[in-house]
Parts: C-alpha cells; structure tokens; sequence
C-alpha cells in the first residue's frame, strides 16, 4: 500500500519534534499494509504492525488470531495485552464520554493518539471531535487518521457496502471548515 497526505495545524517538523521516528514508524507500517478485500483484514493488519512497534490499543479486532506470516513478526498476542497501556487511547480525563482513540503511543510525554477510520462519515467527525477534546486538555500532541484514499476504488468488489465511507477528500475538505485547532495528520491509504 502507498498513501497520501495532509498536515492540518502541523508540519513534518513538527511530526518530527514529536519524535525522529513517528513518520517512519506510521509510513513503515502502511507501506508494508498487503492489498485487503475487506477493511476488517486492514484492521487486524493495522493492529500487529503498530503494536510491533510499541503502540498501545483500546480493542483487539474482531477475528485477530496469529500474526500473518508476510509480516514476520515475532509477538504473541499475550505479550501485546500484557504490556498494554489502554489508559493512553482515553480521549478525554474530565469528560465521562468514554471515548478512546484505537491506537495511542507516548514519545517522550508527547502522546500521539491514531484512529483507523474505515466506517462512514460520521463516525471521522466522532474521531475529530476526540482529537479535539484531547488537545484541549493539553494531553495530546497529534492526531493522526487514516482513512482510505478512494474507498470506492479500493473496494470496487463491494461498493455498495463502503457507500458513506470516510475518504482522503471529504476528511480534507471538513479539516479545512470546521475550524479544529488540534494538529491532525491525515493519511490516506491506496494500492499501488
């Protein structure tokens, strides 16, 4: 998989103050994604190459088992529950909303939250307003949210099913027009 880009309230120089190997660990992470027919085989895929690299998680998805092999990755997901820190993907410490983020990492006492979003529109506006409450109390250094580029293309075996699917261009253009102040790193994932 390959993806795009948008830095919204931040730059690569600030992903990088952050921590040098944020971008790295993201990018690494997508590029080495396999072409899915479903978003839930993203998901599970998305979960063991981020918790490889030391992120935290609120669930499991749905159906995980045994790392897929093309990642050679030697964890067990027993090591994964047990060094999990899921207090870091809580969205907000004032707000009993009960909102967490899915996956969330501390660089340095800078927390970076991600939120895989592969459902509707709906629920990237949800993801946002978590961003948002987040940076308000001066916990969180960056959101980052993945979505994917063009789901109608990338899921054209099922378009009906990802009809509302948040996607690259409408998450842009409702960065632009809400007027959020949090830095939000948006990612949008394609095949190449």
């Amino acid at each position: 998989m390959n993806f795009n880009k948008f830095n919204f309230n931040c730059s690569p120089q600030y992903i990088q103050s952050i921590s040098d190997g944020l971008y790295k660990e993201i990018s690494d992470s997508i590029l080495s994604l396999p072409k899915r027919n479903a978003q839930s085989e993203i998901n599970i895929d998305l979960f063991w190459l981020l918790c490889s690299k030391g992120w935290n998680y609120d669930t499991v998805p749905a159906g995980t088992g045994a790392v897929p092999s093309v990642f050679r990755i030697d964890l067990a997901l027993d090591d994964i529950r047990k060094r999990n820190d899921r207090k870091q993907c809580l969205t907000s410490e004032t707000i009993d909303a009960g909102w967490r983020s899915d996956f969330a990492k501390s660089f340095s006492g800078k927390l970076v939250q991600v939120e895989v979003q592969f459902g509707k529109v709906e629920s990237m506006f949800k993801d946002f307003c978590g961003f948002q409450i987040a940076y308000a109390e001066r916990r969180l250094a960056l959101g980052i949210e993945i979505v994917m580029y063009r789901p109608m293309e990338y899921f054209a075996h099922r378009k009906n099913s990802v009809s509302g699917m948040a996607g690259f261009e409408i998450a842009q253009k409702t960065l632009s027009m809400i007027g959020l102040s949090c830095p939000i790193w948006l990612i949008g994932i394609y095949e190449e």
